[in-house]
């Protein structure tokens, strides 16, 4: 009896064994199952956040739009009024716009293209003279100027301190040169020289400790407005430190003008600038930029999920009022 009874719990604590083994296994699982549920709800939440974002930012867009065309019709007016005086001008449509939907709202950057440099049509000494003003070395800005001219000319004649195919055709990852005019703004990453940083910008201190940015190639330069000049109410400074005759404290002096209110004639506000060449004028203009970059930014209430698209738009075409000429959606950030 003894031996039946000590078998008996023996095979008893082994059951027990087993089933705890059993019970650990299934909690394992469990705890797996659970972690495995709660990344695809993390997935699933991201992804609808992403989507969220995405049309917001679209909304954005299209608010944008609607202000950029309600500026235009006040500018029309102010036209066949023939008023160019003082403060009778409306501002041009740029700065930030601000389109909220309940606790979510769209941040817009609107930017009017002709306050840029053509890169396809801009003469050299004038990207020449941006490229010093945004920081760059006399050397680099040199090589920099020849190889924008190499790109964009049909040739494979190189200049001095240019590159046409046979140097791009040598590195790691090689291509041949456009020999014709720049599609996009980004295409001058391709060009010898330019590097993301000096595209992008470069964040940096000055001798004395100033925060400053260097570079920044990418907002100052277009290829979407087709006016030969330069607009004086929306360029940035340093694209109006780049025409020739002006200076860096000059474009200020007309950066505080246009600040008071817009300038309605390029010869009358110049004249108040004693000592400008005659021939500075030619290079700005006051005509009503109808191309836009529009770069809105969708942001959710409580997420760190964004939507970011960027867009180029032409206003007056058509029946719809604009026309979109560059659209980039692929920028989204967590």
């Amino acid at each position: 009896m003894r031996n039946r009874s000590s078998t008996g719990d023996g095979d008893r604590g082994a059951v027990l064994i087993i089933v705890l083994w059993v019970m650990l296994a299934l909690g394992l699982l469990a705890l797996s199952f659970g972690a495995a549920i709660r990344t695809e709800i993390d997935a699933t939440r991201n992804l609808v956040e992403q989507k969220r974002a995405h049309y917001l930012a679209r909304a954005g867009i299209d608010y944008a739009v609607y202000r950029i065309i309600e500026s235009q019709m006040a500018f029309a007016k102010s036209q066949q009024r023939m008023d160019l005086g003082p403060g009778s001008v409306p501002e041009v449509m740029t700065g930030a716009v601000t389109l909220q939907l309940g606790a979510d709202f769209a941040d817009v950057e609107v930017v009017d293209e002709t306050g840029k440099i053509n890169l396809n049509t801009a003469p050299s000494h004038l990207i020449y003279n941006l490229l010093i003003t945004v920081g760059m070395e006399p050397g680099d800005a040199d090589m920099l100027t020849d190889s924008i001219e190499d790109w964009r000319d049909p040739d494979e004649f190189f200049r001095p301190n240019g590159a046409e195919s046979d140097y791009y055709l040598s590195l790691p990852r090689p291509y041949y040169a456009k020999n014709g005019p720049f599609d996009v703004p980004e295409e001058l990453l391709l060009v010898r020289g330019v590097t993301p940083e000096i595209y992008y910008g470069q964040k940096g201190l000055t001798p004395d400790g100033e925060r400053v940015e260097y570079f920044g190639l990418g907002k100052y330069l277009t290829v979407f407005s087709s006016v030969n000049r330069i607009n004086v109410n929306s360029a940035p400074v340093p694209v109006l430190a780049a025409i020739p005759g002006l200076t860096y404290e000059t474009a200020l002096v007309i950066d505080e003008m246009r600040r008071q209110f817009p300038l309605g004639d390029v010869n009358t506000a110049l004249t108040q600038i004693p000592g400008l060449p005659t021939d500075t004028a030619s290079y700005l203009s006051t005509l009503r930029s109808n191309v836009y970059n529009l770069i809105s930014t969708g942001r959710l209430s409580g997420s760190e999920v964004i939507g970011r698209i960027n867009a180029v738009i032409r206003i007056g075409v058509g029946i719809k009022q604009y026309a979109v000429l560059y659209w980039n959606e692929a920028n989204t950030e967590l």
